[in-house]
This record gives structure tokens, C-alpha cells and sequence, in this order.
């Protein structure tokens, strides 16, 4: 298994927060720290959170924080790990990340991705 970077993603019209998708992770990240193999690297963002750590783990946790709004937080795989020198604006004179965009043009669509799923599950 290698290491996967994640995007968690909530719907703007969610009642969670950023910072509660990071407290929900840190809390799982404590409740396991005497496992070794449990390296994990939260980062809260604007959108959500990004999650990053061995493949496996990270899909368990972004399951679990899943279950904290189903039909309203979303995750997807993040093709640079947080921290990457090639995506930091400081190391590239400001502007927008790659990719920021697409992630902002999809993070407006959250609403209707849910009233999609809420009346799928009807």
C-alpha cells in the first residue's frame, strides 16, 4: 500500500465545519496513537481538509468522516501531498494553485450533488 492524498470536500450547505472534519481526524488520529503504522497528516482548508497517510488508513478515516454528513461531504484523491513545493504559491509567485479552479467549480456544485442523493435515498 502507498501513500494517498486526500481531499475532503463539504457542501456549502452543510452544517459542518472545516474545523470539525479536522477535530473528527485528529480524534481518530489520538484514539490510535499507539499504533505505529497510524502516520497520518491533516491539513484544514477553506473546502474541508486534506488527509494524507498510508492508502488504506486515510480511506478508513475518510469513511468515517463521511458518516458525519453522507449525502453532504465528498472526497476525492489530491495529486500532490500537502506541503508539495511544486503547488505552494510562495514557491511559485502567487496565484492560484493547479487545479483550484476545478475544485472551486465543483465545491458550487455540492448542493445539487446532494438534493440529488437525498432524493435517491427517498
Amino acid at each position: 500500500m502507498g501513500i494517498e492524498t486526500r481531499v475532503v470536500l463539504i457542501s456549502p450547505d452543510s452544517a459542518i465545519t472545516p474545523e470539525h472534519v479536522k477535530s473528527k481526524i485528529l480524534s481518530m488520529i489520538n484514539e490510535n496513537a499507539g499504533m505505529a503504522s497510524f502516520d497520518i497528516r491533516v491539513k484544514e482548508t477553506c473546502f474541508g481538509a486534506l488527509v494524507e497517510g498510508e492508502e488504506k488508513k486515510v480511506r478508513e478515516i475518510v469513511e468515517e468522516v463521511r458518516r458525519m454528513d453522507e449525502n453532504g461531504i465528498f472526497s476525492k484523491p489530491r495529486g500532490f501531498p500537502i506541503g508539495d513545493p511544486r503547488i505552494c504559491r510562495a514557491t511559485r509567485k502567487g496565484g492560484p494553485r493547479p487545479g483550484f479552479h476545478q475544485l472551486e467549480l465543483e465545491y458550487g456544485l455540492l448542493p445539487k450533488v446532494r438534493e440529488a442523493l437525498d432524493k435517491c435515498s427517498q
